[in-house]
């Protein structure tokens, strides 16, 4: 007997994508929003603390500083800029803070939706869509104060957008470049690391759509550096220094690259002797951003052989289900089992897609590029499970192409 059924089930998934798409987004705010209501304003984490701080002290007048007095860089600035309207509206709430996570989220559902779209079919987007907007870790990112899911919405911005002014003309092609460049532009001042992947993404965009998408690809750039330049400027001004994005990459390379690093340690080392040596030289913020780094790198030279397997490691740390955290009482053995269940077969099943790399779309190529891209970035720093999370979406995105694709083959076998 066959499977005559099963191909009239794709079709109608087909034809209700768009509905799939839209209450996978209302399943999105929901659960989203209500965790982040459950959390309330208390602020669990560091980092969390440390973002409100900088969105406090902009919103006081005082600019991008940590204690309310000295200017500094050592935070990239993207994250807090996204904050800073909603605590002038709020004064300061962050619940209402947390609820642009969500809603970055939410955005995240529906770009995914548009792109898997492009990849194949709209069940290719619909799937996208419920899987996205059901993902616990992403969930659990979106509510925290965090900047991954931000930029992973800004990261598929980039992409859809681009492709939308590649495709049109006139003001509608302004208005699309407009939205794809400064989304670039909040990226690589939101997680530095995506910087390299915005102008693969405008380079692949000329590449994608040849004719005078070189123009839109040059359009989307110059609108990608206005951000990032104008911070430049900031920073000439108030350090006196060149500083493209922020100053904590020297101390970030030192905590991935030094003797007491190990795969999984994140912020959890013991670099000591070079905080005692940057306060004995009496170095600005600056200054001890390039000692740091200085020192990373001269760890490398010494320990060639340590430092490669040490980076080995990394990358594979970047596919555990669960991570060391700076800040007790952030996870359990539930919540780890919950992550990697979740987790790895979407893994696998983007893997399985990307075997069959020659059938792969142009888009289902670039993400697992750009996968493959900041994995390796994110090794020569030091991993957290957190920092992937950009990355899980666009793994969603391969493996949601799997599925349907493994759906439609077996509707065509005899059961």
């Amino acid at each position: 007997m066959t499977t005559g059924v099963r191909p009239t089930l794709l079709s109608r998934l087909d034809d209700l994508a768009p509905r799939i798409a839209a209450a996978a987004i209302v399943v999105s705010l929901v659960v989203a929003g209500g965790y982040a209501i459950f959390l309330g304003d208390a602020l669990r984490y560091l980092d969390e603390q440390v973002y409100v701080r900088l969105t406090q002290s902009m919103a006081e007048g005082v600019g991008f500083s940590a204690d309310g007095v000295q200017a500094t860089a050592y935070r990239p600035p993207g994250y807090p800029f996204l904050l800073l309207p909603v605590y002038w509206l709020t004064g300061g709430s962050v619940l209402a803070m947390r609820l642009i996570g969500v809603l970055a989220l939410a955005g995240c559902v529906w770009l995914s939706y548009r792109i898997g779209r492009r990849i194949g079919s709209p069940a290719i987007g619909a799937v996208a869509s419920v899987v996205m907007a059901c993902y616990p870790l992403g969930i659990y990112t979106a509510t925290a104060l965090y900047p991954q899911i931000p930029a992973l919405f800004l990261l598929l911005a980039n992409i859809e957008f681009g492709l939308r002014a590649a495709e049109s003309t006139g003001r509608a092609r302004a208005g699309f470049v407009a939205v794809s460049g400064i989304a670039g532009g909040l990226l690589a001042v939101t997680v530095p690391n995506f910087a390299v992947s915005v102008f693969i993404v405008v380079l692949w965009l000329a590449w994608r759509n040849r004719r005078a998408a070189w123009k839109v690809a040059a359009a989307i750039l110059v609108v990608v550096a206005v951000i990032p330049g104008l911070w430049c400027v900031r920073n000439a001004v108030q350090l006196h220094a060149f500083v493209p994005v922020s100053t904590n990459d020297g101390i970030n390379l030192l905590l991935g690259n030094s003797e007491h690093t190990t795969a999984g340690s994140g912020t959890s080392v013991d670099i000591s002797r070079y905080d005692q040596e940057a306060k004995n030289r009496h170095l600005d913020e600056v200054g001890i951003n390039k000692f740091y780094s200085d020192s990373a790198i001269a760890w490398i030279k010494a320990h060639p052989g340590d430092a490669a397997v040490l980076y080995a490691k990394k990358v594979a740390n970047n596919f555990a289900y669960s991570s060391e955290m700076a800040t007790s009482g952030q996870g359990n053995r539930t919540a780890d089992l919950l992550l990697a269940v979740t987790y790895y077969p979407i893994l696998l099943l983007a893997l399985w897609r990307v075997f069959f790399w020659r059938r792969l779309s142009p888009e289902e190529k670039l993400a697992a590029g750009l996968i493959v891209l900041n994995l390796l970035l994110l090794a020569v720093f030091f991993t957290r499970l957190r920092f992937r999370v950009p990355l899980d979406g666009l793994t969603i995105l391969l493996a949601s192409a799997a599925f349907v694709q493994i759906l439609r083959a077996r509707v065509k076998e005899p059961s």
